[in-house]
């Protein structure tokens, strides 16, 4: 072996050391004092994913459950990706869109939303109301 192979192995060795340790903590701070950022903000599907993480505990681990929202409307798009974000996180239980199953997924996003009057439209009962617009309801088919 040559003494350019062996360097060029010994700094392959220590990259892959730097990726793997997390030395980059003070290089972070730099950048984020260079910046002028305080925080990172979590993205839409993190913020799903914490928000449903205890409901998900909750859920059976295979199988299929409907979802309800209290804001639908004809080709309202921003409920339809509310919609994705929950099936994302409901991973690998199906999110059929739809309160015809025995367990249903409320995403409660409207603070006036009577829940009483709004379960009553659906023909749902309420199991738990886990906070955060979050609840397991009990559907149809029992």
């Amino acid at each position: 072996m040559t003494v350019r192979t062996i360097l060029g192995v010994a700094l392959l060795v220590l990259v892959s050391l730097f990726s793997t340790v997390k030395l980059t903590k003070p290089a972070d701070q730099f950048v984020y004092k260079f910046t002028g950022i305080t925080e990172i903000v979590p993205d839409d599907v993190t913020r799903y994913e914490t928000r449903f993480a205890k409901l998900r505990a909750l859920l059976p681990r295979r199988g299929t459950v409907g979802y309800v929202t209290d804001k639908e409307g004809p080709g309202d798009l921003a409920a339809h990706e509310k919609y994705l974000y929950v099936a994302y996180t409901m991973a690998p239980v199906l999110v059929e869109y739809g309160p015809r199953h025995a367990l249903v997924v409320g995403n409660i996003t409207q603070p006036a939303t009577d829940l009483q009057q709004f379960l009553q439209a659906k023909h749902l009962a309420l199991l738990k109301n886990l906070g955060d617009g979050v609840l397991l309801l009990q559907g149809p088919e029992r």
